[in-house]
């Protein structure tokens, strides 16, 4: 069952999902916020992203609250990320992947002494293989990392004296591998993943990091209405500037039951599970969670009376905290081929993500991440569909929404960490309310599968007290998407784009301006389907200016990488 974040974005845009955003590939799994403006996304590395798309209301980060749809996603530091992924390719296969920063000139390392040769970015590499099925099992390995945003890795070499990388020199925001084993039949599908990481966290004082995963252990198991997840992280922090060694052991998954196919064709569906956390620390350990342990329980229920109108509700609660998501949703019936949906969404709770830890420690500080009381979002919204005819189509959607207890960050000072700036406080709220208007507007034009095109546009009005947002969001997008598949072999998928500002409030001294532009990105594929194989290229962040997207974050520069995949 779907969560109602996922649902109030993907309800309004499911009918047009393979058009309103053109098929750029993305550098990694969990990367496609780079190459999206229908919101803000602005990208501090590929392990810390502020990722909100206009129209989901409140002012956070899509990443900061928890649902039972993310229960696959890494925890890294206090939010759920899709990147590092450690979900296995479904497909069996081979695969290479590479690719560089536009204007790092690599000859440089070979015609250049030792001494004088410059700064060279190291590309984004992966590699791996998913066999195909021996009597249901299946072997697989991966091997991965993304070097960009890794300009000037003299902060990070100071922290980790020793090589913090599988792969080059430049200490890259992360480094990871893994390989395991697998079964599928039509009952149960398990797999057991082992590996080691390197990976750079962003905390809540703006500090990056380093984490060491040695091993990382994870083990999945579907079967029946059962889905179980258990990892193991053997994670070491250092800090070799200061002389601080610490290490975590910690075992975290959860067990789920979900509704089954006679129970989804009911009027009412049911699904509950647990999530937890056990952690035990050793000596420096730059974070911490209340008792060590968290439990958090969890139902969904949806309830159709009717076709048309559906009731969804998730309710989590333990010792410590609680979290309510809930909508209501009305598909009015018109014309065929006209979609209008009207439907309203509540957030209520203590914590956005309640199984994130609980305390952050810096420079003799406990900085608590968790506010006194409990925020609470209400959102109302209407959507309008019309296919006009065979090959084009329009959309709009309008939402207001307003919040009240909106986490933020109350900053008492700012301090310099190693050349950046990083700050002291506690996780807070906002005791007043923001309200927030928003419009989107879409056209398709479509001929077979030959060709796709997208025209979309949006805005969003905020009102409140701005200067406690961590993030201002960007005012308005917009954005032409266009797909072609030429003799169902070659594919060119290109995307043009512009975003408005976005301010950071409080991670440093001053507001720290995003700037708006235009960005353009393409992606150039040819398939060989009598041999399974494909070879792809993509430009990304195009025409744009090379700048930084967050506080202490590095530049969003142009790229190129390419991938090869033979399918078995």
């Amino acid at each position: 069952m779907n969560s109602l974040m996922n649902k109030v974005i993907v309800s309004v845009l499911a009918f047009f999902a393979s058009f309103v955003f053109a098929s750029i590939d993305p550098e990694m799994e969990g990367m496609e916020v780079v190459s999206r403006d229908d919101g803000t996304f602005l990208i501090g590395s590929p392990t810390f992203y502020f990722d909100r798309a206009l129209g989901a209301g409140g002012i956070h980060s899509e990443s900061e609250i928890w649902s039972p749809r993310k229960l696959h996603y890494r925890l890294l530091f206090n939010r759920m990320s899709v990147l590092p992924s450690w979900n296995p390719i479904e497909t069996p296969s081979v695969w290479m992947k590479t690719g560089n920063e536009l204007g790092d000139l690599i000859y440089q390392d070979f015609i250049t002494e030792t001494d004088n040769r410059p700064d060279n970015r190291t590309p984004i590499l992966e590699a791996g293989f998913r066999t195909p099925l021996f009597h249901g099992f299946w072997a697989t390995f991966r091997a991965f990392q993304d070097d960009h945003y890794c300009t000037n890795a003299g902060y990070r070499k100071a922290k980790t004296k020793e090589s913090f990388s599988f792969f080059g020199e430049n200490w890259p925001l992360f480094s990871s591998f893994y390989g395991g084993l697998g079964y599928t039949n039509d009952f149960v599908n398990a797999s057991v993943l082992v590996g080691k990481e390197y990976i750079w966290l962003f905390t809540e004082t703006s500090r990056w990091i380093p984490v060491k995963y040695k091993p990382r252990v994870e083990a999945r198991a579907d079967f029946g209405n059962f889905s179980t997840t258990l990892v193991y992280e053997n994670a070491e922090y250092r800090d070799d500037r200061l002389h601080e060694l610490g290490e975590r052991h910690e075992v975290n998954g959860s067990v789920v039951y979900s509704c089954g196919p006679s129970c989804k064709r009911g009027m009412l569906q049911l699904s509950a599970g647990l999530a937890f956390r056990f952690i035990d620390d050793d000596g420096v350990v730059y974070t911490g969670l209340k008792s060590d342990r968290v439990l958090w329980p969890f139902l969904e229920m949806r309830f159709r009376p009717v076709s048309q109108i559906k009731f969804d509700v998730m309710f989590g609660v333990n010792d410590r905290d609680w979290l309510v998501q809930d909508s209501i949703e009305y598909r009015v019936p018109v014309l065929e081929k006209m979609n209008v949906t009207v439907g309203a969404k509540n957030i209520t709770g203590t914590r956005l993500n309640p199984i994130a830890d609980t305390y952050e420690y810096f420079d003799g500080d406990t900085i608590s991440l968790s506010a006194e009381g409990q925020m609470n979002l209400l959102q109302g919204y209407v959507s309008f569909e019309d296919s006009l005819t065979n090959f084009f189509s329009v959309g709009i959607r309008g939402s207001f929404w307003a919040e009240y207890g909106a986490e933020t960050f109350e900053v008492e000072k700012y301090v310099n960490d190693n050349g950046l700036t990083a700050r002291h406080g506690d996780v807070s709220r906002i005791n007043s309310w923001i309200k927030g208007v928003t419009g989107e507007f879409w056209l398709n034009f479509w001929y077979n599968d030959l060709f796709k095109f997208t025209a979309l546009t949006g805005f969003e009005r905020i009102d409140g007290d701005k200067k406690s947002f961590e993030v201002n969001p960007a005012e308005f997008f917009v954005a032409f998407n266009a797909d072609w598949l030429i003799k169902r072999t070659f594919r060119i998928s290109h995307s043009l784009r512009y975003r408005s500002d976005a301010d950071w409030n409080l991670r440093t001294t001053n507001p720290f301006v995003v700037k708006g532009d235009w960005f353009w990105d393409v992606t150039f594929e040819q398939r060989f389907p009598k041999w399974g194989i494909s070879l792809a290229g993509s430009i990304i962040q195009a025409i744009g200016d090379e700048v930084v997207e967050t506080p202490n974050g590095q530049y969003s520069r142009i790229r190129f990488f390419c991938t090869a995949k033979k399918a078995f």
